[in-house]
């Protein structure tokens, strides 16, 4: 703990809260290392929202050693205290921190109203028209500016007494305000609600740390709604009532099973939750039952549009492929002809199949016949592989439906259709159910759409399975590519690619073959998997391909933890292309920002103000003092603040979901035991399919065959495809 009275203030970031200052301790609180007080003054660096120079406060922390500015007082929380003497009360009123309030105005305050200025204007502000040559706006203003502060103090204390962490407690008080403590008090389990990743565990000690009772109600309602989210953060769109319940049991331990029920029952009621199905037995979280019903609604609408008029028939498909130079199989010809005849029809298979070539194909013959053509896909690196497949624009979908960050909805849906005749989706395997309704709305006929996608990649992050779910229906048309056209001589990354969704053991080349482009490094466990695969990308893949592998090697893994996940490969790689880490500027920021200068980045999100997107990848090439960031891009540099920066993840590694519709010029995978909760086919497909020219695994044999012998989906819970054909049956 250290006590004493802010002498300077040296760097404050009131974005992040960040503070350095400069403090004079009090008796019996210096530096323990520093004998007498030669030297008082000691640096102290934190999170503080209104620091101020002339306050009296106490900090806890801890003393520390900066390799540059020797050593310091790093604190968790600042608590205001009283102003001991006339001197520090006069510091404190004449800051600047009080507009209109100088060194003179300071003096004849204090002069009236003593040293218990502060509380007695706190208590009633009018006591300040007690003093001579006050104007009424520097007294409101400085009761205003007072009060703010002490009440912010105040709540923020209170909010970090329940166990909160200072970056929890500001985005609570952001959102709440001085209402704060009286809501949490009300509800504590309301700030799971509030705070990014604030679990149900946290929300729940809060909660007795403030005398809740475990059989509340409360208690049983927030339990249901995490029990939701966590199968919504698995993609599934709904859970079953028995087994909500008997998770809920479980998860709520002292809560009995008629509370529960009485607990959903009310969800039900105030519409946070929908029931559905026979006997009401599938349970929706209220904004996924409005997509999938959106959904279900929005292809019906389409369907029952009936059948379009034919762009073009098999003549002029012919005549088309002899102009370009092509020549299609039966299939793909039926293809093209059917994805521009039907309202709503689907083209899948795997890689090296044709995709491309008919989508390319179907662009060609809508525009002859002077038809408008969309081009979308759910990410911003999909979109511009689209764009380069087909030489015309394409964008993400949030782009194509006109997203509005601050409302969070679309310029374009049922009222305001899109303005197009043809809409074509690649890499529908990642379209969730929600963001498939928004796209629907927006598709009214006589607009017809097209979905493109591989069904064997894993599916989107997000809630739903769509892709697969349409295929499922049986009602709508599916073309299905499977022969193999896109293979050079001697490659075997797509002919692995679909041994692997075999189940089938990839083919490796002869011991010392340099030409090959799939290769396996074994490894004993995941501590040498990693070391070896450090090896692997930073020394072997340069000097025998040289490939710069800063630029054209991604490593992906199937998960963030454990020995070989994406955490420790990033800090493994990161210390080989940067070295051991150092402190930046003032030290701390670093903690606060977790980034270092020549850091590999990517961006996971759409940012359309910045006109950066989800996966793309960047490298950090400034720190600055206030904790934002510059970021490199191919084509130009982005400035991070402290609201952006978590929009940045590193990116030496990265998970397969994180990869899916990007593709690298080299990829490198670890196969670890470790993970064999993650290690399935379409997860190493989805890996091995990322790559344009090299595949090198690395790991143990037992991993891969793991991974070839669980063909296992995810079996996503969902009622799309059963309320589909329902609906169309009606009909």
């Amino acid at each position: 703990m250290l006590q004493g009275t802010v002498e300077t203030l040296t760097f404050h970031n009131p974005d992040t809260g960040f503070a350095v200052i400069k403090l004079f301790p009090e008796s019996g609180y210096g530096d323990p290392e520093v004998a007498g007080w030669a030297f008082p003054a000691v640096a102290a660096v934190g999170l503080w929202e209104r620091p101020t120079v002339g306050a009296r406060v106490r900090l806890l922390g801890r003393w520390t050693r900066h390799s540059t500015h020797g050593r310091r007082f790093e604190f968790d929380s600042a608590e205001l205290l009283a102003p001991e003497s006339t001197e520090g009360l006069l510091k404190y009123l004449s800051s600047g921190a009080f507009e209109g309030v100088g060194p003179a105005t300071a003096q004849r305050i204090v002069d009236v109203l003593g040293l218990d200025a502060l509380q007695l204007i706190q208590k009633d502000p009018e006591v300040l028209a007690t003093v001579p040559g006050l104007k009424k706006k520097v007294r409101d203003e400085l009761a205003r500016e007072l009060t703010a502060r002490l009440s912010e103090h105040a709540r923020l204390a209170f909010l970090r007494g329940t166990g909160l962490n200072a970056v929890q407690a500001r985005a609570v008080y952001a959102r709440w305000g001085d209402e704060c403590e009286t809501i949490v008090r009300r509800d504590p389990y309301a700030l799971a609600e509030v705070i990014a990743g604030v679990g149900f565990a946290t929300v729940d000690r809060i909660a007795g740390s403030l005398g809740w009772r475990k059989d509340s109600l409360e208690r049983c309602r927030a339990g249901l709604v995490h029990e939701l989210k966590e199968a919504a953060g698995d993609g599934h769109v709904l859970v079953q009532r028995e087994r909500l319940l008997a998770s809920g049991v479980e998860l709520l331990d002292a809560a009995e099973r008629p509370l529960l029920e009485r607990a959903l029952d009310e969800l039900v009621a105030s519409r946070r939750v929908v029931q559905d199905g026979e006997d009401r037995g599938d349970v929706y979280l209220a904004y996924l039952h409005r997509a999938e019903s959106a959904l279900v609604t929005s292809i019906t609408r389409l369907l029952r549009a009936g059948r379009v008029t034919p762009v073009a028939d098999a003549a002029r498909v012919r005549a088309t492929e002899a102009q370009d130079g092509l020549e299609l199989d039966d299939a793909q010809r039926e293809a093209v002809v059917g994805l521009l005849s039907h309202p709503v029809a689907l083209l899948t298979g795997g890689p090296g199949v044709g995709k491309t070539t008919i989508v390319r194909l179907v662009v060609e013959l809508a525009e002859r016949a002077a038809a408008r053509v969309l081009l979308a896909s759910p990410t911003g690196r999909a979109a511009r592989r689209l764009s380069e497949a087909t030489g015309r624009d394409a964008a993400t979908i949030h782009r194509v439906l006109g997203y509005d960050p601050k409302s969070g909805g679309f310029a374009f849906g049922s009222e305001r259709p899109l303005e197009a005749d043809l809409v074509i989706v690649d890499e529908v395997s990642m379209l969730d159910i929600s963001l498939a309704a928004s796209l629907f709305a927006a598709v009214q006929a006589p607009t017809r759409i097209v979905l493109v996608g591989d069904p064997n990649q894993l599916p989107s992050v997000a809630p739903g399975n769509v892709l697969h779910d349409l295929i499922e229906t049986g009602v709508l048309p599916v073309f299905r590519l499977s022969h193999i056209y896109r293979q050079k001589t001697g490659g075997l990354i797509v002919a692995n690619a679909h041994r692997i969704l075999s189940g089938i053991a990839p083919l490796l080349p002869e011991r010392g073959d340099r030409e090959a482009d799939f290769y396996f490094f074994p490894a004993d466990d995941a501590v040498s998997t990693a070391e070896r695969l450090v090896e692997v990308v930073t020394e072997r893949i340069p000097a025998t391909f040289g490939l710069g592998w800063m630029r054209e090697v991604q490593v992906l893994a199937p998960m963030y933890r454990g020995d070989c996940g994406v955490d420790v490969l990033n800090e493994r790689l990161r210390a080989a292309a940067l070295g051991p880490a150092e402190v930046g500027l003032l030290g701390e920021e670093k903690r606060a920002v977790g980034f270092r200068v020549g850091d590999r980045v990517i961006q996971t999100r759409n940012d359309y103000e910045k006109d950066v997107f989800n996966g793309d990848m960047g490298r950090i090439s400034a720190v600055h003092p206030d904790g934002s960031l510059t970021v490199a891009f191919p084509e130009r540099e982005l400035h991070y603040t402290s609201e952006n920066r978590s929009d940045l993840q590193l990116a030496f590694a990265i998970t397969v979901h994180r990869a899916q519709g990007s593709e690298y010029p080299a990829v490198v995978f670890p196969l670890v035991t470790q993970h064999a909760v993650m290690l399935r086919r379409n997860l190493l497909y989805t890996a091995v399919t990322r790559a344009k020219r090299l595949v090198v695994l690395v790991g143990s044999r037992r991993a891969l065959e793991l991974a070839l012998a669980n063909d296992r989906d995810e079996d996503r819970q969902s009622r799309l495809a059963p309320r589909l054909r329902k609906q169309l049956d009606a009909d």
